[in-house]
């Protein structure tokens, strides 16, 4: 078998490439040069990169910039690869999607998000990036209802490990060392690295995977408050202020009140509906990705932000060697 992985240098990429040459496969990567829209953007183009390939994991995608950008990238691009993989005739088109299309929102505390949770229904109400991978399943799962395309999706949670902070937004706020934690009781959906691209790859070959969409997320993953406290006691150099849960959706509408007095004079990043979908306690459920793709998370919580802690503690040694 043969495998084109869009983004196979980034940071899933790399753990993804790796799995399937261990298993066995010959891999073809597609990755950035110079431009992050030129390697997808081009229909032709994608599809001479397509030609021989059995299985495609599309992995690549920009997770920051200007709404214009993340639409360019993560759906036109995805369309023409689509396009090219319907063309070419792909035994399977893996789709490395997110949690974050989810409408979390309307949740209430302690629901469990799961497969059965409708899909974000106002994507542009939460930012940029949720709005281009909404947009992005829904070019996908058109290709696959209307011209057959042989589709999985997976939606990992906040994918961490060495090579990446575990500092998210999830936890609140993060502007540099500083952290406005916003409530600090929800569970963190996260996975590392090393289960997640485990997933993506079991994804090109199980059996019941085809048509389905399944959530990417650690066992016993931790609360935000839990995890800041680790953080700071593995790696330090960062001061928080904890916003308690009853007083986020306040602290919100204020927010996005002066937002709308001061016609944008600061960016709404804390409006009462971002804040909703992000910070509500919830349950998690992976028992999908476990039956559908026989999938079991291999690195533990407790290993996983230990390797993340001691990979922070080697970037600031460098950091501080450099300045020194």
């Amino acid at each position: 078998m043969t495998a084109l992985v869009t983004g196979g240098t980034g940071f899933l990429g790399r753990s993804v490439v790796a799995g399937l040459l261990a298993d066995g496969w010959r891999v073809r990567c597609l990755v950035r040069v110079g431009s992050s829209v030129r390697p997808v953007r081009d229909r032709r183009r994608a599809g001479g990169r397509v030609a021989g390939c059995t299985h495609i994991f599309h992995l690549a995608a920009e997770m920051r910039g200007a709404t214009a950008v993340l639409f360019l990238t993560n759906v036109v691009g995805s369309r023409n690869l689509l396009d090219a993989a319907v063309q070419a005739g792909v035994e399977r088109f893996v789709l490395v999607s997110s949690l974050a299309v989810y409408d979390s929102g309307r949740l209430r505390r302690g629901d469990c998000l799961d497969e059965t949770c409708p899909i974000e229904p106002q994507p542009h109400l939460r930012d940029a990036y949720t709005y281009s991978k909404v947009v992005q399943e829904q070019v996908a799962w058109e290709a696959h209802r209307v011209r057959g395309l042989p589709l999985a999706v997976i939606r990992p949670g906040v994918i961490y490990g060495p090579g990446r902070d575990c500092l998210s937004g999830r936890v609140g706020l993060v502007v540099g060392k500083y952290v406005l934690a916003m409530g600090g009781r929800q569970t963190m959906p996260y996975t590392h690295v090393a289960n997640c691209a485990r997933a993506v790859v079991l994804a090109g070959t199980a059996p019941n995977a085809v048509g389905r969409a399944v959530n990417v997320i650690d066992d016993e993953t931790p609360t935000g408050r839990g995890l800041l406290k680790a953080y700071r006691r593995a790696v330090g150099g960062v001061r928080s202020v904890t916003v308690p849960g009853a007083l986020v959706p306040v602290l919100s509408g204020l927010y996005e009140w002066y937002n709308r007095r001061s016609r944008g004079q600061l960016p709404a990043v804390l409006t009462r509906y971002r804040s909703r979908a992000m910070w509500t306690p919830l349950r998690y459920s992976n028992a999908e990705a476990k039956a559908v793709l026989g999938w079991r998370p291999e690195k533990t919580v407790a290993d996983g932000l230990h390797e993340t802690f001691d990979w922070l503690n080697r970037q600031k040694k460098v950091a501080t060697t450099a300045t020194g």
